[in-house]
């Protein structure tokens, strides 16, 4: 799992996620299996299939990014492939899951937790320490109207390695969801860096930052973000969960000001809500794994 101590975008794995701030958690896969050796999975629920095989539910969502700059942000999936864990080589040992036509998906569309199913297929029983994801393409529109160029590395032509800890572990007849938590702010990294206008940019490099959740084994926190004068709901503030200084993730609020934090181990979090012209606030909320923490609202100050 890759942790950031900066703004995530989230890969999270239910469709009852609302839409905030960038969460790359971008955008839905769904896997399913037919297989060989059966294994436990601490994260899994009965889904009424055979024996032998099971599935293996990938979403992908999206965390939050300075939404002032950029109109659209977009990245087309052309291939999936798995790796099978006790395989003799890494080469031999992935399965591709087909597509039927390559998927782009505009990664404001999936803000504050929204998910969308990229693929259904079967997956065999067994273990799987590996994910890749092959990207043809990237695009972004910035709100001033231009398409900047995108410089899309080989590597991620030729495959996003992603390695899931634990390994995914695929049981007959259960289902396993995994979220990728797609870091939107820390993949797309624009030339020049830091940039306080849209019309600073010139160019982006696409470096894939992505977070690795199973999330039969996590929980969520949810709530309000209002403005503390007179209630108003405050649109795109930040919701954040730091497990010491660490950040683990992160989403928006919608323009109702409610928020889901999806896609957290079981534990204690920092929690920040924070938003531009307005004084940021902590809470320490305890998840547990499997559950929902609702009622985690903030009110906001205004800052003078």
């Amino acid at each position: 799992m890759i942790l950031k101590k900066r703004r995530d975008t989230t890969v999270f794995i239910r469709n009852i996620m609302t839409a905030g701030v960038i969460m790359i958690v971008l955008f839905g896969v769904v896997l399913t299996g037919c297989g060989t050796d059966a294994g436990t999975n601490t994260g899994t629920t009965n889904t009424g299939t055979n024996s032998g095989t099971g599935t293996l539910s990938i979403r992908i969502t999206d965390a939050p990014y300075p939404l002032d700059l950029i109109a659209e942000a977009r990245v087309t999936i052309d291939k999936i492939e798995v790796h099978v864990s006790n395989s003799p080589t890494e080469d031999s040992g992935f399965i591709t899951i087909p597509l039927d036509t390559p998927r782009t998906f505009n990664l404001l569309d999936l803000r504050g937790g929204v998910t969308e199913t990229l693929v259904n297929a079967d997956l065999s029983e067994g273990t799987y320490g590996q994910i890749r994801l092959v990207v043809s393409s990237a695009y972004i529109k910035l709100t001033d109207g231009r398409e900047p160029t995108i410089d899309v590395s080989s590597g991620s032509q030729s495959g996003i390695k992603i390695f899931p800890n634990p390994p995914i572990t695929v049981a007959g007849g259960l289902t396993t969801e995994l979220v990728l938590d797609f870091d939107v702010g820390q993949s797309f990294l624009p030339f020049p860096a830091a940039p306080k206008k849209a019309l600073e940019i010139t160019e982006f490099k696409f470096k894939p930052v992505i977070r690795v959740v199973n999330s039969t084994s996590t929980g969520s926190i949810s709530g309000t973000i209002t403005n503390q004068n007179d209630e108003p709901p405050v649109e795109d503030a930040t919701l954040t969960a730091f497990e010491g200084t660490v950040e683990v993730a992160s989403t928006s609020s919608k323009s109702d000001g409610s928020y889901l934090l999806s896609g957290l181990p079981g534990g204690t979090y920092d929690v920040t809500a924070s938003h531009s012209g307005f004084t940021s606030s902590t809470k320490t909320i305890e998840v547990v794994a499997g559950n929902e923490t609702g009622g985690t609202d903030f009110s906001l100050t205004p800052q003078p």
